[in-house]
């Protein structure tokens, strides 16, 4: 473990690897390289959302984070912070600084004006850039978005409000050259799922364990992306095809994560309906541990299922007034009818379940199935196997991504 006071250099770049992230004691120096605007790595599909839950991991573990711009980097962020979503979330962290190398007319209040310029950004649905960013901070000065929060009442805004947001995103697709005739019928279950999603990071993912506003860093965010969506699980007759024009829809937050929010309310005697059905050994070490070593891997998952499963099962019943969120079913029923794609990363998980055109499809129901017919299990597959539903340990990251994609085609 490197002491404190020492300095590790990192670059933003290496957000968007897989590499051990340098968990330290000491300061970090993050590099803005030029080459951060048109690195290839960004424009893959969903990997913006995870190189910024591993920055806010990062964020989130070390003392200090120095951010060291490249003069083009920070006045491209400057003048349009919200089209690059992993250097926007830069600009709001509580414990960085923030400086430009070889230019000394940008000044730390030129990047806090970026950040201000971030916090009132509102969608725009001609969609000018092909990704947008919109990010909500808890702790210390709070800013909620407009198109997702009610400015007066700072209550997240409704089902029907949320609707009108998808439709007009959806319709845009259209005048970007997209053929996207099934788009209308999609806009109701979207707006459900991104209600339901940014609802959960309301409720879930704003404190720590004894309640209290998470700090240093509490952001959570949307993002909303044009994206080329290559298959996971070709056929055959599929397997030269090309990617997929799709819209990605991705919801992150830098909360305690399903486990420990989880694990929280179990230890409140907060959590709602029938304990998690793992086991008295299983119950007895969520009740001991926190995430992490000690916590076997099928355990974080019974967890993972569960939480998403409310609404969906009777024995889960949900007491918010009025509140008809979906489940995983529905969400993969839902996917399933868009031929979309639905990704989840959290603690130690990468799952996924994808019903492209041209995958092949698997965790079905049979045709059999007296209630579910062909329809999806609740269940997810292992986004680095692809083809196993036991999902292997990544490295333990903080916070939620989920990740929505519906086609354009």
């Amino acid at each position: 473990m490197t002491t404190a006071g020492v300095t590790n250099a990192l670059s933003l770049l290496d957000f968007a690897t897989n590499s051990p992230l340098p968990f330290v004691a000491g300061r970090i120096v993050v590099e803005v390289p030029e080459a951060y605007l048109t690195d290839e790595r960004f424009e893959h599909a969903g990997i913006e959302g995870l190189a910024i839950q591993r920055l806010l991991t990062l964020a989130n573990s070390v003392e200090y984070l120095n951010f060291s711009w490249s003069v083009l980097a920070a006045k491209r962020i400057i003048s349009s912070p919200a089209v690059y979503p992993l250097a926007a979330v830069a600009l709001c962290l509580k414990n960085a600084s923030h400086e430009c190398v070889g230019e000394e007319s940008i000044t730390a209040n030129d990047f806090l004006r970026a950040q201000q310029k971030l916090l009132s950004y509102r969608l725009s649905s001609d969609m000018f850039s092909d990704r947008q960013a919109l990010v909500c901070l808890d702790y210390q000065n709070p800013s909620l978005p407009f198109d997702l929060y009610d400015e007066s009442s700072k209550r997240l805004r409704r089902e029907d409000e949320f609707e009108s947001l998808v439709e007009d995103l959806l319709f845009a697709q259209r005048g970007a050259g997209f053929k996207a005739e099934k788009l209308p019928n999609f806009r109701l279950p979207l707006a459900v799922m991104l209600h339901e999603l940014m609802e959960n990071t309301d409720d879930h993912a704003r404190t720590n364990y004894d309640g209290s506003v998470l700090r240093p860093n509490a952001v959570r965010g949307m993002l909303v992306k044009r994206i080329f969506q290559y298959r996971k699980l070709p056929t055959r007759e599929s397997e030269k095809s090309p990617p997929i024009p799709c819209l990605e829809f991705t919801v992150f937050d830098s909360g305690i994560g399903y486990y420990n929010s989880y694990r929280r309310q179990l230890m409140k005697g907060q959590a709602r309906g029938e304990p998690v059905e793992v086991g008295d050994r299983q119950a007895e070490i969520i009740r001991k541990y926190e995430l992490g070593a000690e916590v076997p891997m099928d355990v974080e998952y019974a967890i993972l299922q569960k939480c998403l499963s409310r609404h969906s099962n009777r024995a889960i019943p949900d007491p918010r007034p009025g509140h008809r969120g979906l489940g995983l079913y529905e969400v993969l029923r839902s996917l399933k009818m868009m031929q979309g794609m639905f990704e989840v990363r959290t603690g130690r998980i990468h799952g996924y379940r994808s019903f492209l055109s041209g995958e092949i499809q698997l965790q079905l129901e049979p045709e059999t199935s007296k209630d579910r017919p062909g329809m999806p299990k609740a269940s997810l597959l292992d986004a680095t196997d692809r083809f196993s539903h036991k999902l292997t340990s990544q490295q333990l990251v903080r916070g939620t991504v989920v990740r929505i994609v519906v086609p354009l085609i």
